[in-house]
């Protein structure tokens, strides 16, 4: 049977997701990526021709460019992520664990450790082809879940060559908390991990309305999809009286800028666009990363347990280091026709 995979975006970059997979005269779109910031390219959607879509989850490098494609493709996505669609656009059910038949190709999918219903994709082809979206194995609220042997494995490479814990990460991060901070964050997501680690420390803090709400839609979600024993002190945090004007806030990322918090200091922990980076570099704002996607001890241990035989790193700078990395005992990774496996 053939097989074609093109990396339409997100190869050697931080870049919006869309990766086109073609086997048995079918073509899918694994998501469907938005810019991260100003001027990033969008020319993946440019004469775009597929049977339907999967989106992995709803932060906007994955979903974004949804409104780029036709309203009349089949789009598939969980009831979760469907809330962050265009207003109006119609979709169907992909399940948070399980399996179905999209455009004929068997589709299993299970919960990725990274987002309020965020999968990753295995499809059913020849020997199996595992996507990941984007993916976490640290997190203290999102489970994930072991996914079925795959001979070609696309991995979130976003690390790159980084393999710092989490533990060592929430160490660094509270140090830098004795001063006025504001921690913008995607509410879908890391948000609700730094909400519950932030009330464990006993700081006066506050959230907004925006992170409030991921928290109440995170107990409305299944048990199943979240981690257990966290429940009672999300409720308490939700039902907890806070100051007004505290010194720490956690708020929704909506590309605050330090004009904004007069009185506090920003500090990000995750991915910095590159006005931000420019912002960091003249002393603007602080960054210390919190774990969201996988590192690289996390990425061997994932390709040894599908047992592939190709894997192509995304949205990484670091291909060739990654991808010789995690096959050292395989083949080399190719960089050359790097997008394409047939």
């Amino acid at each position: 049977m053939s097989l074609r995979i093109e990396v339409l975006s997100g190869l050697g970059d931080k870049a919006p997701a869309a990766i086109l997979v073609e086997a048995e005269g079918r073509r899918l779109l694994l998501d469907a990526g938005g810019a991260l910031h100003p001027g990033q390219s969008m020319a993946w959607a440019e004469g775009l021709d597929v049977d339907a879509v999967l989106i992995s989850h709803d932060h906007i490098d994955h979903i974004g460019g949804v409104s780029a494609l036709p309203a009349e493709l089949p789009l598939y996505c969980t009831g979760e992520v469907a809330a962050a669609l265009p207003s109006g656009r119609e979709w169907r059910a992909l399940p948070e664990r399980g399996q179905c038949r999209i455009a004929g190709i068997p589709v299993t999918t299970g919960q990725a450790g990274h987002s309020l219903g965020g999968v990753w994709l295995h499809l059913g082809i020849g020997d199996g082809v595992f996507y990941s979206g984007d993916a976490c194995r640290e997190s203290l609220l999102f489970p994930f879940d072991q996914p079925p042997p795959a001979r070609v494995a696309l991995l979130d490479a976003s690390y790159g060559s980084y393999d710092t814990p989490q533990a060592q990460c929430r160490e660094a991060i509270a140090q830098r908390l004795s001063e006025p901070r504001v921690l913008p964050v995607p509410v879908s997501g890391r948000a609700l991990e730094m909400a519950l680690w932030l009330d464990e420390l006993g700081v006066v803090w506050n959230l907004d309305d925006a992170c409030r709400a991921g928290l109440e839609a995170l107990l409305r979600l299944p048990r199943t999809l979240r981690r257990q024993g966290h429940d009672a002190a999300i409720r308490r945090l939700l039902d907890a009286a806070r100051k007004d004007s505290p010194l720490l806030w956690l708020v929704e990322d909506r590309d605050d800028d330090p004009q904004e918090w007069p009185a506090h200091r920003l500090l990000h922990t995750g991915y910095l666009t590159p006005r931000r980076q420019r912002q960091r570099a003249t002393g603007e704002v602080d960054w210390q990363r919190w774990n969201v996607h996988l590192r690289l001890s996390h990425m061997r241990a994932l390709t040894r347990q599908l047992g592939v035989g190709q894997v192509i790193p995304l949205f990484t700078t670091e291909v060739r280091e990654v991808s010789e990395s995690l096959m050292a005992d395989e083949p080399a990774f190719s960089e050359e026709g790097s997008d394409a496996v047939g």
